[in-house]
């Protein structure tokens, strides 16, 4: 077992905490060896060059100034001039690819972390060109993700189509001090001040900074690099700050108390008590980065969006000139720590971005790994110095200034055993979030043909509302998507287009249906507008089941949002009714789940359907109607169900090991 920089062993992501409605942080799995430090050293001349011929021989390495033996020496050198085969450099179409892209050495892996909590709209929009162009100009080797604050890092995928990305990152908009409700997690700002409020958007950054370092240091050992798009943190706001998006004109306070118990434990919970120090606790938080980082050898580059700043609030704030001072200076001290603490760079007083992040990639593309079995073992939670040399006059030699140790509780909290939800449960759960920017979300289903082969229907919907004819909403609403259905291999099974069909009530959907072989199926969709302009382009893999065997199959249920009898009655009627592939639902809303059991020589089925928490575990059993035409259908009333996240398991039987599928949905208040 490693440490990157310190005992980093840590092969676990960190979940954003409960505010984004997703599992808690999970405690890290240590094996036998934890003192096994790798550090990266980067070595230049005096011009800035990489100097990369350097042997194993001529490195000095110090820990608390005790010298310690090399026991593995490599040179990662990455060159942008040299042209590399295509065929190298393939996209990311599933998550093996991924997996094994990211462990390469001869590749950059780079998140940009876009904190719209703490960065103001026109400032989100100044910088996201730039962001945007970037990207852009990455080599086609270059592995980046976005992420958000809200964001899972079970949801951070890869990729190597730029100019997806690119897209994407132009949709970044900042909310700094707007206070309206955007997610369901955050319909608790109603009851909280602006105080609180930003004392909890502290808590998720920086929750979510930590889990996303922890999640880079278990894909590989190489450098890892995060742009943290961020005006910084402060830990309160200063009289005559405006704010918009909460009860009485944006001037703060929070509405009456909640009333009922389940809404006074989520305010309880939301934000923690105050102590004499604001700002010591937010260095707490940050030390757990610094932590993170070291142990998984990933550099933080904070991004300030404002520039050259002077203030950090406008005229119209009416803020004290000595508390806006304090604010812009607390919020950039923030950023430079971060950076100095994680051998990154802060990247703040320049209208420029540009230059800093070129050096990003230059720090990324010439280093040494060195690793080396740590003499001290130390299990004393503090910070161990480690001290590089290189016996070679005229360089320049930059280096982690050394790791953070673990302590025998942090062992022994470690090795107990926790609970974890099944793979099954999380990746239900994976399906919920949209990814940022995405223009369609997507579900599929596979059904029987009368030859026993599986026909695939996948169905696309618009995340984005139809405009009027010739306005610019119509333009950016998908009108087609382009469905390329290959095998692992680049086979292609299918290519066609899924066109919109007409839905009452305005939803903008398609869906398409084609033969497919059983195994593993890759979907390519391409969201294109009625002009033929690409809008989005996204990549899933499926598992087509063999319908035609001996074993029992439980299709994909499909799931319509219905709110009264009225509704279903039109539903059943309807030849082939669209499904919804949105998972988040109100609790005025019922659910109308239809699903077939496909069982060997043609039986009767008996199947079953349950609802269950967000743990797996069995809340109740819903009733169940069989149509030897339409499969199974059932109903589900959401009004006696508290908020929160939920399953729906179909099984083909009550027997515990019968086959299930599983959909997870969010309710709403």
């Amino acid at each position: 077992m490693k440490m990157h920089v310190g005992v980093a062993m840590v092969a676990v992501a960190l979940m954003v905490a409960a505010p984004a409605g997703q599992q808690a942080p999970q405690r890290p799995i240590f094996g036998a060896r934890i003192d096994v430090v790798t550090v990266d050293v980067v070595v230049t001349d005096r011009q800035g060059k990489p100097v990369t011929d350097l042997k194993p021989e001529e490195f000095e390495i110090t820990e608390s100034r005790k010298p310690q033996t090399i026991d593995s020496f490599k040179l990662i050198e990455i060159d942008d001039s040299i042209d590399v085969d295509p065929a190298r450099n393939r996209d990311i179409r599933s998550l093996q690819d991924q997996e094994r892209e990211l462990a390469r050495d001869d590749v950059r892996v780079i998140v940009l972390y876009l904190d719209d909590y703490h960065t103001r709209l026109g400032n989100a929009m100044a910088i996201r060109g730039r962001l945007a162009q970037f990207v852009r100009d990455l080599h086609p080797r270059d592995l980046v993700a976005l992420m958000t604050p809200l964001m899972s890092t079970a949801a951070l995928t890869f990729s190597r189509n730029h100019d997806a990305t690119a897209r994407q990152i132009l949709q970044f908009t900042g909310r700094k001090y707007d206070y309206t409700p955007q997610h369901p997690a955050e319909e608790i700002y109603l009851y909280l001040t602006p105080e609180q409020i930003e004392q909890l958007r502290n808590q998720i950054v920086t929750t979510g900074l930590e889990g996303l370092a922890v999640h880079l240091g278990s894909v590989r050992d190489a450098r890892k690099s995060v742009v943290w798009v961020s005006e910084g943190l402060i830990t309160s706001i200063p009289p005559g700050a405006r704010t918009s998006g909460l009860m009485g004109g944006g001037s703060g306070g929070a509405m009456a108390p909640p009333q009922t118990l389940q809404q006074q434990m989520q305010v309880a919970g939301a934000v923690q008590p105050r102590s004499m120090s604001s700002q010591l606790d937010l260095l707490e938080q940050m030390k757990r980065i610094f932590m993170a980082a070291s142990r998984s050898n990933t550099s933080f580059y904070p991004l300030d969006p404002r520039g050259l700043a002077t203030s950090e609030f406008s005229i119209a704030d009416k803020v004290s000139y000595e508390a806006d001072r304090d604010a812009l200076q607390q919020s950039m001290d923030i950023l430079r720590i971060l950076a100095s603490n994680t051998d990154g760079r802060a990247i703040v007083n320049s209208n420029d971005p540009t230059p800093a992040l070129q050096q990003m990639l230059r720090d990324s593309s010439a280093y040494y790994l060195l690793g080396y079995t740590s003499t001290e073992a130390p299990r004393d939670g503090k910070f161990h110095q480690i001290d590089v040399k290189v016996k070679r006059p005229n360089v320049e030699v930059r280096h982690r200034a050394g790791y953070w140790a673990y302590s025998p509780d942090d062992v022994e909290r470690a090795s107990r055993p926790s609970f974890s939800r099944p793979v099954e449960v999380e990746r239900a759960f994976d399906a919920i979030a949209d990814a940022p920017g995405a223009t369609i979300r997507s579900w599929w289903t596979a059904a029987r043909r009368a030859d026993g082969r599986a026909d695939v229907t996948l169905v696309w919907e618009s995340l984005r509302p139809a405009g009027a004819p010739g306005s610019a909403a119509a333009a950016s609403t998908p009108s087609v998507v382009v469905v390329t259905a290959t095998s692992p291999d680049g086979d292609i099974v299918y290519r066609g287009r899924a066109s919109r069909v007409e839905e009452p009530g305005g939803r903008v959907a398609g869906r398409v249906t084609f033969a497919a072989p059983p195994g593993t199926l890759v979907l390519q969709l391409s969201a294109e507008s009625a002009d033929g302009d690409r809008l989005d382009a996204t990549t899933r893999d499926v598992v087509v089941p063999d319908l035609s065997g001996a074993d029992p199959l439980v299709t994909m249920p499909q799931i319509f949002r219905v709110r009264t009898a009225r509704d279903v009655q039109m539903i059943k009627s309807a030849a082939d009714p669209l499904p919804a592939t949105a998972r988040q639902f109100n609790r005025t809303e019922r659910l109308f789940v239809r699903f077939h059991v496909y069982l060997p020589g043609g039986g009767t089925p008996a199947p079953a359907l349950r609802l269950m928490n967000r743990n797996g575990e069995v809340m109740s059993t819903v009733p169940v109607a069989v149509d030897p035409v339409r499969g199974v259908e059932a109903e589900v009333s959401l009004g006696g169900i508290p908020p929160g996240d939920y399953l729906l398991e179909a099984a083909a039987s009550d027997a515990a090991d019968s086959p299930r599928m599983l959909v997870a949905f969010r309710v709403t208040g």
